[in-house]
């Protein structure tokens, strides 16, 4: 029977390895995105309480992963990573998973939708930001593969081209946001003050989650160009 290898053997064997699990495990949670605000805008505050239920379980899942890192990530490695990139890294991954949390958790908190008009657009809008978050996966599995091979200057653009798609989607999602923010305005006397107030700070709180996305991308370029 095989023996499963400790937690820091892991690491120090493949100290990308941890954060590769750590930031599919954050995409999961910004996944759930989108089937909650259909959720949310179709009124059904009971199934969008379900699929809260299963954010906060990845959330929790992303947070028990973060700390196997900085638990066990030794201080002194033989390797061309260092340990503040790799440390640096899991807390701009773990953004992502808290930024779904805090959107759910204030949008069911008061049971808060957009207006209906708005729908089409928000979806788009959240799609975009789930898109890039879906990237920052296949950034970091390339890192890995990457460390595997020297940080070859060839291996090295496969990264490059990834983050740039990173970057294309985050300036397009500020667009979006942008438009959502106009559509939002026009709204504004059908909505309690304090609802609309609320809508804005969901839609910046979206929009953050494209940011985190761009920042992981940005640290794994720095780690792969080093």
């Amino acid at each position: 029977m095989a023996v499963k290898p400790a937690i820091s053997d892991v690491i120090s064997n493949s100290p990308l390895a941890l954060l590769e699990r750590h930031a599919a495990v954050c995409v999961d949670c910004v996944e759930r995105l989108p089937l909650y605000f259909a959720e949310a805008q179709a009124n059904r505050w009971g199934r969008a309480g379900d699929v809260r239920n299963e954010i906060c379980r990845y959330e929790g899942l992303a947070d028990e992963l973060k700390q196997d890192v900085r638990s066990n990530l030794p201080r002194s490695l033989w390797m061309s990573i260092s340990r503040a990139d790799l440390l640096d890294l899991v807390r701009v991954q773990d953004k992502m998973a808290n930024g779904v949390k805090e959107v759910s958790g204030i949008s069911l908190g008061r049971q808060l939708a957009f207006p209906g008009a708005m729908t089409s657009g928000l979806t788009d809008f959240i799609g975009l930001v789930v898109q890039a978050s879906r990237t920052t996966v296949k950034i970091i599995s390339a890192t890995r593969e990457l460390s595997r091979s020297a940080f070859g200057a060839r291996q090295t653009k496969v990264i490059l081209d990834l983050v740039a798609q990173v970057e294309a989607d985050e300036r397009r999602s500020d667009e979006m946001q942008a438009d959502l923010r106009a559509q939002l305005r026009e709204h504004e006397s059908e909505l309690p003050a304090v609802d609309a107030i609320f809508l804005y700070q969901l839609l910046a709180a979206i929009g953050d989650i494209g940011n985190s996305a761009e920042k992981v991308a940005h640290r794994a370029q720095i780690i792969a160009t080093s």
